[in-house]
């Protein structure tokens, strides 16, 4: 192993835009230079915006003439800006530049408590760029001929910064030659560091010839992330001369100092990148003994050498250093003619001509992918214009139905289903709980928790509950004090007088949530100290609930767009050594000359020879031959390829959003249905009560919402993924060879997508808006937050000082409307919508590329005064499964009828048919709570504390949740019960006087033996018992309802999978399959408070009637949003017949009140025993009507789970603390886990015990609860099987009585199946005739198999009856051992 000194070349990849007059005439658009509105950070309410950057205006981007950017349209006569036209180099810097690293593990002492000077390890930190940048331009030809020398060089310092003063130049275009940027000093008590971002510019272009490194020019450290500007690394109108430069092809003629501009050009471009600083190297700072590979791999680099070398292993020296490099060749300018342009022949696909618009839509980039490939399975050779396109989409769609599905199964397909609808939401921490983890002794036997070690977790879990609650309502209450400071500083007051009267009322809720604040950061810091110390003592691990849900924002997908990117975007660059490159450097000289042919200073640091380095790549890019095939696809030499590039890196879009709902919040219901997409997927899904288009108050509730999301350009990697992984797992159906698998995967990196999240969708309608904007808070690198002066200043009005302001932290995302939009007060309608329901519908929607070239949907006009009644846009997305509406009459239930025009065979707005896609413009969003909620489903247990419920949660691995089993007797036509851990209970069978005939309990066994220390049962095994005995009456009498559930087991047992196969080592596999008797807990949790409206103007629930305008107590303020969300219902779905993977059979409600409430006519913790629900009914008319008799006692009745039966939940919260404005927090007032089981809602289930129950809804992901695989195998071991028999006829008597010791040689005789030993006969005898309470006893017989030889035996004979047990037991025959615990 060696030590590298060799310095490390890095590939970066260039893109050039030719740009003259022509380039605005076209089916695409040229944007107008629109940048950063740096002046909306002023903390003045007539400047302050909620995004820096305004959407692109479009609509006067026609001709050159009237485009600013290319014309000075204020003058008479628009005269064309030429240093603005040329060739426009932009490079793409590598992904590890935009890739935050963390210097340690998160230790946060909690919000407000940091330190100002000392820095924060845990927060993530971005690398600095390469801040000098070398370009070359090598000219091929030019007009006029000889005007440009052969080699021409500039310098990009990137990081210079300068004010609007120290710009003297008057050739400085303030648009196309620098960059507008953010500065901050690092001082937060400069107060005028907001008031000057308007007048900070970044970037500088020198002539190389004369170029010198300059102390006095400001420099500052520049990341992706410092301009505080998300589209900055890649959008070329908004970093020109940091990451991208205008070659305009200037020059003066010799003997004139008249600038002239040449009209025609190809040159070939190489750019060098290097830090100025090599302290900002990737490759500074190594620890020793780092190696090559090793730091290479954290840079998602690797080294372009064979696969079998060792130069990987070689370590790094410290003076190693690097360079990025990129080419670009035969890139072609005229100022008459446009060249070839990418981005109108993509925009083609745009037009009227175009039946569907290559674009779809899905809840997730996958999902709408596959929905567009669905959609154009028939036609895609058209969109992605190869020939194979068609053969290769269907092989796709066959593989995408396998992802998650084990095999090609109907079953297992429906299952895939259920889980790619849980990818529909985006997830958040769920909380942590902590489970027993001490280790067992080698070999040995688990060990099993005492019961004091249970209760001590117990509590542990619930302190950490608590914590974790608390950490969530923090994060909530920081930021709405952000939100308050926001809505103050940026409302404009019509005159003091106003804004004085407001002030008391604003300070009283800032006061109020300052002081709940800091009573959530005491606690927050005892709970974590204690939850420390408690687990540190125990032998305890940590666990994850599971997360907390809110429904993602739909993924827009556009098809046959390639993305501009290399195709080794995604790949680990390659990156080459010194040593590597070529050794001749002399045709590389002529670069550094000046005019006159004189040499000029390399401009390149003098460490580690990287000048040399730099000098062999630019003999490396001489080297290279523009017509190599590979340098259109390959980072760092790319070929232009004779056209201009079409390079999407944003979409701005907008829509209106109608909301569908009423005064009751009931105008969807809930079924299980297929969606117009996808006819043969049954899932739970909403849709409207009503026709839409025929409810004029459907119309009425709507929204202009707007947005602007970045591109993510792997869309095909994720597809390739995905296939990848279908074909890894070996499906049955599908044999491919490794020719046809690499032909496939090379077939699907060809199609071209790309895809963006249409995020700020719902935070619209929670009336908050993402965007850049003004921070109170500055976060240096690696530091904690510091607020500004200038903030605090701002808030103190409404106390909201540097401390709170700490507090806030970085919670200040979001912005709230505040006063930012104007509705009217007349409208009867809220713009706050706590749950999204209704459809929405596209009225624009631009692509822009990284030059400003954009596709428009449709074509720009200006904005009508009067928005029209019913949008005309005219685009048609291919809708995904879950967003498409649903059909009504035959046709799309949508807002407005859709038009009828002829589409293939269909039309738009009807269901597909044959080889049709339905076409709509209006995508429908059911209904969801938009905040993050939890379906929250375990079972429960009676809890000794019976307030505030008499249930909780059974709480660790060790608890048995089963409280019985039900075995069907077919031999006896009754029902066997079993207490919970296997003890044979009770048996109720068809027959006798009444219709039914109950017998004694535990007979033919002995009851268990009481535990010798209590002297009596556990409360856990009475709760069970009492339970088991409540439903064991239900069958006294009752032969109807007894048949009836046991055809509703059969036929339930018909649909279950099979048991596993070590389920016929248990005896009880003989008579029939166990069902586990449980209590499954139900409910609809919120991860925090809920939201309240953020709107200063129009309506809103805390300026209704009752509260005051602009102020209102806080906390009924809260209450008020918290019970307008909980007046919501959300029905839910438990089990599934149809799904084989589903283990319900029926289940019954039950109570869930505290033992003194009034709220349910039943005892606290009841069962509801009057009605059963089931999908397995009997037939109409067999055994039992529906509802039994009115005679029987208690009532009961038997319905199918339907949507007419599906139970409800409403969201809760439980806060963590209980205010008091005058007293500290108190840490115990609250138990978290009692308050969350308080508002489950129990039901009584009976399931199959191998297999989970689901409880499914159309809200959130569908909840999964199973048993521990230990608490049915210990129960089954216990179980008996047995039968009762007789009057059977013996040709031997029995004993008349029990014998002292039991006879050895005494055999019964019987004609079964089996060998001597499989068999044991339970002889009961009355032991006490004169005792009518007394219950018999038995004595156990061995049995032998009669086949009918002893049949003419001499009698006289014997008639006897008992039980038939097969033996082999690990029990007594008249003990079934243990003790009732």
């Amino acid at each position: 192993m060696t030590t590298l000194t060799d310095n490390i070349c890095i590939p970066i990849h260039l893109d050039a835009f030719a740009l003259s007059p022509d380039c605005a005439d076209g089916a695409s658009k040229l944007a107008p230079y629109t940048q950063p509105n740096y002046m909306a950070l002023r903390l003045d309410s007539q400047l302050i915006q909620n995004d820096v950057l305004e959407q692109v205006d479009f609509h006067l981007a026609g001709s050159a003439a009237t485009n600013p950017r290319l014309s000075d349209v204020g003058s008479a006569k628009p005269a064309l800006k030429l240093h603005r036209l040329g060739v426009h180099l932009h490079w793409t810097i590598p992904r590890f530049y935009r890739t935050a690293t963390a210097k340690a593990k998160p230790s946060d002492p909690g919000p407000g408590k940091g330190d100002d000077t000392n820095p924060d390890k845990s927060q993530p930190s971005f690398p600095a760029i390469p801040n000098r940048w070398l370009v070359v331009r090598h000219m091929q030809s030019c007009e006029p001929a000889g005007a440009l020398p052969q080699f021409q060089g500039w310098i990009i310092e990137s990081d210079v910064v300068r004010k609007i003063t120290e710009i003297t130049d008057p050739a400085v275009d303030l648009q196309s030659d620098v960059s507008p940027f953010v500065w901050h000093t690092g001082s937060p008590s400069d107060k005028a560091a907001l008031r000057n971002q308007a007048e900070i510019f970044l970037g500088q272009k020198f002539d190389l010839p004369g170029w010198r490194e300059d102390a006095s020019r400001r420099h500052t450290k520049l990341t992706v992330m410092n301009s505080s500007n998300p589209l900055f690394p890649d959008y070329a109108l908004h970093n020109t001369n940091v990451l991208s430069m205008i070659d305009n092809f200037r020059f003066i003629k010799s003997g004139s100092t008249t600038v002239s501009y040449c009209t025609k050009a190809s040159a070939h471009y190489y750019v060098l990148g290097w830090h100025s600083d090599r302290q900002d190297d990737p490759f500074a700072n190594m620890p020793k003994g780092t190696t090559l590979g090793d730091k290479l791999s954290s840079l998602m680099l690797q080294l372009n050498v064979e696969p079998d070398s060792k130069q990987d292993d070689n370590k790094l020296s410290g003076a190693v250093r690097s360079l990025n490099h990129g080419a670009i060749y035969n890139v072609s300018y005229s100022r008459a003619k446009k060249p070839a342009s990418t981005a109108d022949e993509t925009a083609k696909n745009f037009t009227a001509k175009i039946d569907m618009e290559p674009l779809s839509l899905g809840t997730t980039t996958l999902d709408a992918i596959l929905t567009f490939l669905k959609a154009h399975k028939d036609n895609a050779s058209s969109i992605f214009k190869t020939e194979n396109a068609v053969s290769v989409v269907k092989e796709i769609l066959q593989l995408s139905s396998l992802l998650y599905a084990s095999d090609d199964g109907y079953d297992s397909r429906m299952q895939a289903e259920d889980l790619i609808a849980q990818r529909n939401f985006a997830k958040a921490d769920g909380g942590s709980y902590w489970t027993f983890n001490q280790q067992a002794p080698k070999g040995g036997a688990p060990v099993i928790p005492s019961i004091d070690m249970q209760e001590e977790i117990r509590r542990l879990n619930a302190s950490q509950m608590k914590l974790d609650a608390t950490v969530r309502k923090l994060r909530s209450i920081q930021w709405d004090l952000f939100a308050e400071w926001w809505k103050y500083v940026s409302r404009s007051f019509p005159d003091s007088r106003t804004r004085d009267a407001l002030k008391p009322s604003l300070q009283k809720r800032v006061n109020r949530l300052k002081k709940e604040c800091n009573d959530l950061v005491q606690m927050q810091t005892q709970l974590a100290d204690s939850v420390t110390k408690t687990s540190n003592k125990m032998a305890v691990k940590k666990s994850s609930f599971p997360p907390y849900y809110s429904r993602s924002d739909p993924t827009l997908c556009v098809a046959g767009m390639d993305s501009g990117r290399p195709k080794d975007f995604m790949d680990r660059l390659n990156v080459q050594e010194t040593h590597q490159l070529p050794t001749d450097t002399s045709a590389v000289e002529a670069m550094f000359k000046d005019a006159s042919g004189k040499p000029v200073i390399l401009p390149f640091p003098v460490d580690n020879k990287l000048a040399d380095t730099a000098k062999r790549i630019l003999a490396q890019c001489l080297a290279k031959n523009p017509g190599e095939p590979d340098l259109k696809v390959t980072t760092g030499y790319q070929s232009w390829a004779g056209k201009n590039p079409f390079i999407p890196l944003f979409m701005e879009w907008e829509a209106v959003y109608y909301h569908v709902d009423n005064a009751k919040h009931n105008a969807w219901s809930v079924d299980v249905r297929a969606s117009p997409e996808n006819p043969r997927s049954q899932q739970v899904r909403y849709a409207p009560i009503n026709v839409l288009s025929k409810d004029p108050s459907s119309q009425a509730d709507t929204r202009t919402i707007s947005g602007r999301v970045l591109v993510l350009p792997q869309p095909s990697f994720n597809l390739e993924a995905t296939v990848k992984q279908v074909l890894d797992g070996t499906p049955p159906d599908l044999s491919l060879s490794d020719k046809e698998e690499e032909e496939l995967l090379a077939s699907i990196r060809n199609m071209q997508f790309i895809s963006a999240r249409l995020s700020g969708l719902t935070n619209h309608l929670l009336t908050r808006f993402e965007g850049a904007h003004v921070k109170p808070n500055v976060r240096n690198q690696g530091q904690t937050v510091v607020p500004l002066q200038a903030a605090v200043d701002a808030g103190s009005a409404i106390n909201i000082d540097r401390p709170i302001l700490r507090i806030v932290d970085a919670q200040t995302a979001l912005t709230p409307y505040g006063s930012s939009y104007d509705f009217a007060t007349t409208n009867l309608n809220y713009p706050f919508k706590p749950v999204t329901q209704g459809q929405l519908i596209f009225t624009k929607l631009n692509i822009v590329d990284k030059f400003g070239q954009a596709i428009c949907i449709p074509t720009p006009r200006p904005r009508r005064k009067k928005p029209l009644d019913v949008p005309q846009a005219g685009i048609y997305p291919c809708l995904s499964d879950y967003l498409t509406p649903d059909v009504r009459d035959g046709k799309l239930n949508t807002i407005f009828e859709l038009p009828g025009h002829a589409i293939g065979t269909g039309n738009p707005g009807l269901p597909s048919g044959a080889g049709d896609w339905p076409l709509c413009q209006y995508m429908q969003l059911t209904p969801c709570i938009n905040q993050d909620a939890r379906l929250n489903a375990s079972f429960v247990i009676r809890d000794s504390d019976q307030s505030p419920s008499p249930w909780r949660t059974v709480s660790s691995d060790y608890e048995q949740p089963i409280w019985g089993w039900i075995v069907i007797n077919y031999a006896d036509r009754g029902l066997q019960f079993f207490l919970r851990d296997g003890t044979f209970y009770q048996e109720i069978r068809l027959g006798g006087a009444n219709g039914t005939n109950t017998s004694t309990k535990y007979i033919p066994f002995k009851p268990p033996t009481l535990d010798p220390n209590t002297k009596g049962i556990s409360f856990q095994d009475a709760a069970a018992n009492k339970q088991l005995d409540e439903l064991i009456a239900l069958f006294d009498k009752s032969p109807e309802y007894l048949q009836c559930f046991s055809d509703m087991i059969n036929a339930a047992i018909k649909t279950m999978p099979f048991p596993p196969g070590d389920y016929a080592a248990y005896a009880n596999a003989i008579v029939g399959k166990p069902l586990a008797l449980v209590n499954l807990g139900i409910s609809l949790e919120l991860a925090a408070p809920a939201l309240a409206a953020q709107n200063t103007f129009g309506k809103a629930k805390h300026r209704d009637p009752s509260f005051q305008n602009g102020g209102g107590d806080l906390d009924d303020i809260t209450r008020a949003y918290q019970a307008d969300l909980e007046s919501y219902s959300f029905p839910v779905k438990i089990g599934d017949a149809s799904r084989v993977f589903d283990g319900v059979v029926c289940y019954f409600d039950a109570d869930n009140s505290a033992p003194s409430s009034a709220a349910s006519p039943l005892p606290a913790g009841k069962t509801d025993w009057t009605t059963l629900f089931t999908y397995f009914l009997p037939p109409e008319g067999e055994h039992l009507p529906s509802p039994l008799p009115s005679g029987a006692v208690p009532p009961r009745a038997m319905k199918p789970i339907a949507p007419s039966t599906f139970p409800s939940l409403n969201p809760y919260y439980v806060s963590p603390n209980v205010f008091n404005p005058t007293q500290p927090p108190a840490v115990d007032a609250v138990n978290i886990p009692q308050q969350t089981a308080a508002k489950m809602m129990i039901k009584t289930v009976l399931m199959d015990p191998y297999t989970p129950l689901h409880v499914y809804n159309p809200i959130l992901p569908t909840a999964t609860v199973q048993l521990p695989s230990w608490s049915v195998e210990t129960a089954l071991k216990k179980m008996s099987a047995f039968f009762r028999l007789g009057p059977m006829l013996l040709v031997e008597d029995v004993p008349r009585s029990i014998p002292p010791e039991q006879p050895k040689e005494h055999i019964i005789r019987l004609p079964i199946t089996g060998r001597k030993g499989t068999w044991k006969w339970l002889q009961p005898y009355d032991t006490k005739p004169n005792d009518p309470a007394a219950h018999a006893e038995f004595a156990t017989y061995e049995v032998e198999e009669d086949q009918g030889q002893v049949k003419f035996a001499p009698g006289p004979y014997t008639f006897v009856e008992g039980y038939l047990l097969l033996a082999g037991q690990s029990f007594s025959a008249l003990s079934q051992g243990g003790s009732a615990k």
